[in-house]
């Protein structure tokens, strides 16, 4: 039920049509460069950032029971090395990543969210020939003789 719901929301004169439930996950940036293409790409957005985005319930998971795999979850190949090499800085290091793993995931979706867009402008979706914005009809009185 929910997700056919849409919202239409007015951000300086741009228009974003999405999810309400989707949008509240998004970068503030990322909503005002959405508003200025088409509805069209926006789904396209939002089609790819739900495939590629992280959850946060699945971080916790990681990083409780399972220590070692938290960082490579989110992508970050390097950190893990260097978790794995210092044994989560003798645990210490794992206590911490338990208190900011959900800091970490949003920020790891702001880099993804950040990635997509740059993929869509690559591929010139971002074009202004490419969606004309309706214009507004004007209310004009008839005079009946």
């Amino acid at each position: 039920m929910w997700l056919s719901i849409f919202v239409l929301v007015n951000l300086r004169n741009h228009n974003l049509i999405l999810n309400a439930v989707f949008t509240q996950f998004l970068n503030q940036r990322v909503k005002y460069e959405l508003g200025k293409i088409c509805p069209q790409s926006q789904f396209e957005f939002q089609k790819i950032y739900l495939e590629r985005h992280k959850s946060q319930t699945i971080a916790v998971i990681c990083v409780i029971f399972f220590p070692c795999t938290h960082y490579a979850f989110l992508g970050k190949w390097q950190m893990q090395v260097l978790f794995w090499l210092t044994l989560g800085g003798a645990g210490i290091w794992w206590i911490f990543d338990i208190f900011r793993i959900k800091k970490l995931v949003k920020k790891r979706n702001t880099e993804i969210q950040n990635k997509i867009l740059l993929e869509l402008k690559s591929v010139n979706v971002f074009d202004k020939n490419e969606y004309i914005r309706p214009v507004r009809a004007k209310a004009v009185r008839v005079r009946m003789a």
